[in-house]
């Protein structure tokens, strides 16, 4: 009977505990770069928004090219979730503009390339 119970209550505590985890959302999840939200991507129109309206929604780019006559800016995200319940995200959003700094293109893609993919070394400059 005692070990009926014990399993039992151990039961409910891995249960509350695992629920708890579970409404945390990505907390203890390790990050790098800038993540663009839904919310942000839409506050950009394509032949209407410009350089400082990006800048005012996102900040700064983690990097810049130039294309010939186009310009991309570039915000990397990886993260890699908590050990339960979060999840790996490595994502990288573009920018492109055209010679006047308005915005032409605007996109998500899988990461980035030349990275290694991993949220950790990447935060460690690996």
């Amino acid at each position: 009977m005692k070990g009926t119970f014990a399993r039992a209550c151990f039961g409910v505590v891995f249960s509350v505990g695992l629920a708890a985890c579970g409404s945390m959302g990505d907390v203890g999840a390790m990050k790098s770069g800038t993540q663009v939200s839904d919310d942000q991507m839409g506050k950009i129109v394509d032949n209407t928004s410009t350089q400082a309206d990006v800048v005012s929604v996102v900040g700064q780019p983690g990097r810049k090219a130039q294309v010939g006559a186009k310009e991309i800016w570039y915000y990397d995200f990886n993260q890699i979730g908590q050990a339960i319940v979060g999840k790996n995200i490595s994502e990288t959003t573009a920018f492109e503009f055209n010679s006047k700094g308005t915005v032409i293109a605007h996109y998500k893609t899988a990461g980035a390339p030349g990275t290694s993919g991993n949220a950790l070394l990447n935060a460690a400059g690996k």
